[in-house]
């Protein structure tokens, strides 16, 4: 039975709700490419990044920050409790894995295949304190890996 309110303690009440959900849970996502292999450039680390937020901005994922190397991805996003962070990374490697096959051929030559992500990821709970504090490091440690040379270029390999 659906109680009937006047129209006045409606309109009262419609003003005063609040969302659901009060906390927020953060995580650090990082996936590599499959083997390991040093093939993302400037172009497809930028066209990931977008694909990542248009992700996030579809499924209504709080998106921190994305950095990506030649060989892995960082993610740090906040979640609400209702969902969940397995979901949330299948959903983020599936769109950037078929979105940069498609943009990107080459990508399947580089790779021998099919797949550009590893199936394994490493997923790091983080707290709201240390959000910035992680973010710091992981900036720091993408201008190291921008600053020093690749060992071995698989890109002018093909």
């Amino acid at each position: 039975m659906e109680l009937e309110l006047a129209p006045q303690v409606k309109q009262a009440l419609s003003n005063r709700w609040e969302t659901v959900y009060r906390s927020q849970l953060h995580y650090l996502v990082t996936w590599n490419t499959r083997g390991r292999r040093p093939v993302l450039k400037d172009r497809h680390i930028d066209a990931l990044k977008q694909l990542v937020r248009n992700a996030c901005d579809e499924r209504d994922y709080e998106l921190v920050d994305v950095l990506a190397g030649p060989d892995h991805v960082h993610v740090l996003f906040g979640l609400r409790p209702a969902q969940s962070v397995a979901s949330a990374v299948r959903e983020m490697k599936g769109r950037t894995s078929m979105a940069l096959m498609t943009q990107y051929p080459e990508l399947r030559v580089w790779l021998r295949g099919n797949l550009v992500w590893d199936e394994r990821y490493a997923v790091e709970t983080v707290s709201t304190q240390r959000i910035e504090a992680l973010r710091e490091r992981l900036a720091h440690t993408h201008r190291g890996l921008l600053d020093a040379e690749s060992p071995h270029d698989w890109a002018q390999a093909s």
